[in-house]
């Protein structure tokens, strides 16, 4: 039998059926369908259902145990993280701030020895730059490296309470850090930069970075660089990385 054939003797079967068990003409079943139940929806003929697609952003958060850097005073910093006097103490800080940073984006935090030549302008891997004549044209090397989507984030971690001469040099010193980074960003496209700076101190002195990053040589960089504290990170990522 033909394929025509066929199709014509499918058919009258088909609605002789109908007729003889629904007392209706199959046409008139089908007409009466809702068109939603009328409707095929194609045949998936991949060898397994495709996998729903989940925003990578929906992961990333702020944990619940980060403290706005402001509030973080001398007291609020003895009580959450108790003694810090300097020296093995002020590690606390930093191993807190990472283990937040890999907490709140699923991601490592590794440790880096990158260091930026202030002078030549040139951010390179120097783990002992004391031993080399041109020694002090770097600075301090960042704390953390996170890498989203092919891009590397240099994090520099600080947590600075009270005010002091000790205080104020230190902040100077992240200032001339954060400009070398500007200088970075100019000439290497996948990099970013983050500087976290929780403490009471700190926050008060955020206007003088927003100025540094307003310049006109500098402006059109500042998507790429974070400079506030641990709490804001994680929406600097979710924007800056995914669009969130």
């Amino acid at each position: 039998m033909s394929g025509v054939y066929r199709r014509v003797y499918f058919h009258s079967t088909l609605q002789s059926f109908f007729q003889s068990f629904f007392n209706r003409p199959y046409y008139q079943m089908a007409s009466s369908l809702p068109i939603a139940s009328a409707v095929v929806p194609p045949v998936n003929t991949s060898a397994s259902l495709p996998t729903p697609v989940v925003p990578e952003s929906l992961g990333v958060h702020c944990p619940d145990s980060v403290v706005e850097g402001r509030l973080l005073d001398k007291d609020k910093r003895h009580e959450i993280y108790g003694k810090v006097s300097g020296g093995a103490d002020s590690m606390k800080l930093e191993r807190f701030q990472r283990d937040m940073i890999e907490k709140g984006t699923g991601l490592p935090c590794a440790k880096t020895d990158k260091r930026i030549n202030l002078r030549t302008k040139v951010l390179k891997d120097v783990p002992h730059p004391n031993k080399l004549i041109d020694g002090f044209d770097y600075s301090e090397d960042f704390d953390g490296l996170q890498i989203f989507k092919l891009i590397e984030v240099l994090i520099n971690l600080k947590c600075i309470v009270g005010k002091g001469g000790g205080q104020t040099r230190s902040l100077r010193e992240v200032y001339w850090f954060v400009e070398g980074q500007f200088h970075i960003l100019k000439t290497n496209p996948t990099v970013c930069f983050a500087n976290i700076l929780d403490g009471d101190e700190s926050h008060a002195v955020l206007p003088k970075f927003e100025y540094l990053a307003s310049l006109p040589e500098f402006a059109a960089l500042k998507p790429r660089m974070y400079i506030g504290d641990l709490k804001g990170y994680f929406e600097w990522v979710k924007k800056t990385f995914y669009g969130a």
